[in-house]
């Protein structure tokens, strides 16, 4: 059937979240990655563009967290991220970060 549809089994690169914060719906969402070769034929039709993010890779060294990286890793910085309606509801001078008052905004993949 792919072959017919002259389609592929492939997901672009992209890592899922679930955040959680006491007073807020759960989110639970996955961010792709800039630029992966698969991002405009996802096999399962979820990449939106609000969802695609430029992760920059680090060389070794202190990661924003101080711990010391052996090899290379990624940073991910996000700004807002949220489609919850309690979210949504609050006033946009609490809006930043409010979602993420348990997670840092700085995501590390080692």
């Amino acid at each position: 059937m792919l072959k017919a549809t002259n389609r592929h089994p492939y997901r672009p690169a992209h890592l899922h979240f679930l955040i959680a914060a006491e007073g807020y719906e759960t989110l639970i969402t996955h961010l792709f990655v800039d630029g992966d070769q698969h991002l405009d034929s996802d096999a399962v039709f979820g990449v939106k563009k609000s969802l695609i993010r430029t992760y920059t890779r680090q060389e070794p060294g202190v990661s924003p967290d101080g711990r010391m990286m052996a090899g290379p890793w990624y940073h991910l910085h996000m700004i807002s991220a949220s489609n919850s309606r309690s979210f949504s509801s609050l006033p946009s001078r609490d809006r930043e970060g409010a979602v993420f008052t348990t997670v840092r905004d700085e995501l590390r993949l080692d």
